[in-house]
């Protein structure tokens, strides 16, 4: 069997020494220098990506403090502005409150007015009536007008 014979052990084992040496250094010198390339330019994107990400969280960060204290002055302006709106709303209320109570206290008086004239009109012009009224009932009556 020429597998074991031994005469044919030193080639063999010479041509894989020579082979392998010359596959370590071909990875060595070509595909290992490429795989480190590879690898660096993983590190340094992971690297910009990771300071991108800092950056954006920070930038991220600020737009919400930002906003946070936009809309916190524009709360508290709409607030005054309600506040004011109000104390207008008030003031005008209260103004044509008062003045509807002056309209309506001398639309009273001059009912008051009228009336106390029209009571003292009809006194004058039927107290006659009224009293010739009475002495007639009190005749037909039979009684006297001093009692």
């Amino acid at each position: 069997m020429p597998q074991l014979d031994v005469s044919t052990y030193i080639p063999q084992v010479f041509w894989l020494i020579i082979l392998f040496s010359v596959m370590f250094g071909i990875f060595i010198g070509v595909f290992l220098p490429k795989i480190s390339s590879i690898f660096q330019k993983r590190f340094e994107n992971t690297r910009q990506a990771d300071h991108k990400i800092q950056h954006l969280s920070e930038a991220t960060k600020q737009l919400q403090k930002d906003y946070e204290d936009k809309k916190e002055a524009a709360v508290q302006d709409t607030q005054n502005h309600i506040d004011s709106t109000l104390a207008s709303i008030r003031e005008t209320h209260e103004n044509r409150f008062q003045s509807l109570e002056k309209e309506i206290q001398q639309e009273l008086n001059l009912l008051q007015n009228s009336y106390n004239q029209q009571y003292a009109d009809f006194e004058e012009n039927y107290k006659g009536i009224i009293n010739e009224a009475v002495t007639q009932t009190l005749a037909k009556l039979g009684m006297k007008n001093g009692r």
